[in-house]
């Protein structure tokens, strides 16, 4: 099976100024992340999770990075009904998810931690009243500003980067998607 190349996260642009409308779709499609990715790994090998190519992460690797944004993203929430101009910056060499070796650990830990910060984020973001997701601070890399609308699309999206990435590692344990 052919599969197409990969963008690197970084190299991704977003639009941005999604309507209210779109919140219940973009929080559902958060709410879901836990499960899909769940499925995704419920029945691979111990060697394909832990199997690294090169440089890259391997397939548990990349649910510890989820796992490890997850305050970045609640944080960035906060920064935005604070009324902060600015969201908090990431930290883009992803230190927390290299020094973390989450291959070392165990997959049921990092899914169930996971599965409870998301949960955390999700009741946030339904709890908010339609002035706070009117409220914008500029992204720091993309020099955009965003609502909240905006930053659950946008984490929705890194969600689904990283399920396609592991997708393909599941596939293939030669295939390399790009880490970040």
């Amino acid at each position: 099976m052919h599969r197409a190349s990969r963008r690197s996260w970084f190299e991704r642009t977003f639009e941005v100024g999604l309507s209210l409308e779109s919140h219940g779709d973009t929080v559902e499609r958060l709410r879901g992340t836990p499960g899909r990715l769940q499925e995704r790994v419920i029945d691979v090998s111990s060697g394909r999770l832990l199997g690294r190519s090169g440089d890259s992460w391997s397939i548990q690797e990349h649910v510890g990075h989820l796992r490890d944004l997850e305050p970045l993203w609640l944080g960035r929430v906060e920064d935005l009904l604070a009324g902060h101009d600015r969201l908090r910056s990431a930290d883009l060499e992803n230190r927390a998810t290299w020094d973390a070796q989450h291959n070392q650990g165990s997959l049921d830990v990092l899914l169930g931690e996971f599965r409870a910060q998301r949960s955390e984020l999700v009741r946030l973001v339904e709890s908010l009243s339609r002035e706070d997701l009117l409220v914008t601070a500029l992204h720091p890399r993309l020099e955009q500003p965003m609502t909240v609308v905006d930053l659950c699309f946008f984490v929705a999206e890194h969600d689904d980067h990283h399920l396609a990435t592991i997708t393909v590692l599941r596939a293939d344990s030669q295939a390399v998607g790009p880490s970040e």
